[in-house]
């Protein structure tokens, strides 16, 4: 299940990059969208920029769906730093103005110690 996560992470960041502004590392929003109902296989997630929170939004829902994810929904924006982190079951998310801090923050909604961040971006 690592494998899907991390293919999926890279198959997002091509994408992000294909898009330009689309990737949060360079505009003022960030979102992750994910869908985690497909029990059997790693959650799905895209990440998206903009320089509105809408656009941020609208990409990271795109990107989820071109992961494969068929109920994609939005998880959350930043206009600092976020970060997912992922048991390869479940994931959960961090807002923080570090990027050390959102991936702790992320960390800690996982009770089983299994988990890794799967992404983290700062504006």
């Amino acid at each position: 299940m690592k494998n899907i996560v991390k293919i999926g992470f890279l198959t997002t960041l091509a994408a992000a990059a294909i898009a330009g502004s689309a990737f949060a590392g360079d505009t003022k929003w960030g979102a992750f969208a994910v869908d985690t109902s497909d029990k059997s296989k790693a959650p799905y997630y895209g990440v998206g920029g903009g320089d509105t929170e809408k656009e941020a939004s609208d990409y990271a829902m795109k990107f989820c769906k071109e992961e494969g994810g068929k109920e994609c929904t939005l998880a959350v924006t930043y206009e600092q730093c976020g970060a997912l982190a992922s048991n390869g079951k479940s994931i959960w998310w961090g807002v923080a103005p570090t990027q050390k801090d959102a991936e702790m923050q992320a960390l800690q909604g996982c009770k089983d110690g299994e988990c890794k961040v799967v992404s983290s971006d700062c504006n």
